[in-house]
């Protein structure tokens, strides 16, 4: 099982105030270590999952028939792609193939004396393992809004809200009044990239990045492939796009943050192919909106989930769904998980996470997100 971490950033401390910037390299070098921490620790955690699905299907099965099917598998595979190849594979019925290639292994399993509901079983409960282990972004999440559909609520939590901000309408700050939202929007400066993969031999993934900070327009892309599944195959990606800005806390206390952006392109695309019977596969596609403070006593994102795609099928199928509407705006409403201190001055991030899981046992994944956004405002006062 691979892990991979990767930060790329523009956020130059010499920004800082020299008393603040001991402060902001502890923060920085901090989440570096979190984030690869974590993801050495999924890894781990995989593998051990799926190192006691494997021996529970020896257990059960035998090792002698489990190789034998692997076998049949791997060539009827193999066998398959041959046929498609030109000039044979011009005139194919695919779908033919397919089910007589199924038919061919379920006359195995019979003579090899293998209960597929045995198999099934073993596959349920590690898929259940492998999300308890992997499938959560964060612990501070929170639902985010379409702001036309909740334009009161929007109204209701700032008193800034009556100002056309998403047009660069930037209202009088009151230095005196340490409980007012402060506004922050395009242009950025600065700026910082994220992507932490897990993935098994047979997958590859990949991530694609937009940004233009000074426009706010920020987006991600993720890819998980397997082109040729074997048993236990499984991967993930998270990836963070965030414009950066500095904020001084006038008083101590936690962050509240309300980002209005407007969605550009929002959809998630899967195909799956090649399925045995007892096969097994999950994908689930996440966005959210974040909001990462660059703070020691802040050791995690707070997230405003967007949209959510789960399929748990195997059956030959294409998906491509249309999340959001582009040109809508949508805010995300998200107060950090820890508190800061008055004229802490530290960056703070705000952007969009994604964050991707699949899980592939003998069928072929090919799965793709693609979100993209323009950050309107960001709007930060501190609560206690």
């Amino acid at each position: 099982m691979r892990s991979a971490c990767a930060t790329t950033r523009n956020m130059p401390l010499d920004r800082l105030p020299s008393k603040h910037r001991a402060l902001a390299d502890q923060a920085l070098s901090g989440q570096d270590e979190r984030t690869r921490r974590e993801s050495d620790t999924r890894g781990r955690k995989a593998e051990a999952v799926i190192e006691a699905g494997t021996r529970q299907l020896r257990d059960k099965v035998g090792v002698k028939n489990l190789t034998a099917l692997r076998e049949a598998m791997q060539h009827e595979r193999g066998a398959l792609r041959e046929r498609r190849e030109p000039p044979t594979g011009l005139g194919l019925d695919v779908a033919g193939a397919h089910k007589a290639r199924k038919k061919r292994i379920d006359a195995l399993v019979r003579r090899l004396g293998i209960d597929p509901k045995v198999l099934r079983g073993i596959h349920d409960a590690t898929r259940a393992k492998l999300l308890a282990a992997f499938d959560r972004p964060g612990a501070n999440v929170t639902p985010g809004m379409n702001l036309h559909h909740n334009l009161a609520q929007w109204q209701a939590l700032s008193p800034l809200h009556q100002y056309p901000l998403d047009w660069g309408v930037r209202p009088p700050n009151d230095p005196d009044d340490p409980s007012q939202f402060q506004v922050f929007g395009p242009d950025f400066s600065l700026w910082n990239l994220q992507f932490d993969a897990t993935e098994s031999d047979n997958f590859v993934v990949r991530r694609e990045t937009t940004l233009y900070e000074h426009s706010g327009v920020i987006g991600n892309i993720a890819t998980m492939d397997c082109n040729d599944a074997d048993g236990w195959d499984l991967a993930d990606a998270v990836v963070d796009t965030e414009l950066v800005f500095i904020y001084q806390a006038p008083r101590a206390g936690r962050l509240e943050v309300i980002v209005d952006a407007m969605n550009a392109f929002g959809h998630h695309d899967l195909t799956i192919a090649d399925e045995f019977g007892w096969s097994n596969h999950w994908t689930h596609q996440h966005n959210y909106l974040s909001l990462n403070v660059f703070h020691p006593a802040i050791t995690e994102r707070s997230l405003a989930q967007m949209s959510e795609f789960k399929k748990d099928e195997n059956e030959d199928n294409t998906w491509s769904v249309r999340a959001l509407t582009p040109g809508n705006h949508y805010y995300g409403h998200m107060v950090s998980n820890g508190s800061v201190q008055a004229g802490d001055t530290f960056f703070v991030g705000v952007g969009t996470r994604t964050f991707d899981i699949t899980r592939a046992d003998d069928v072929e994944v090919h799965s793709r997100s693609n979100f993209q956004w323009w950050i309107r405002s960001a709007e930060v006062r501190i609560v206690t």
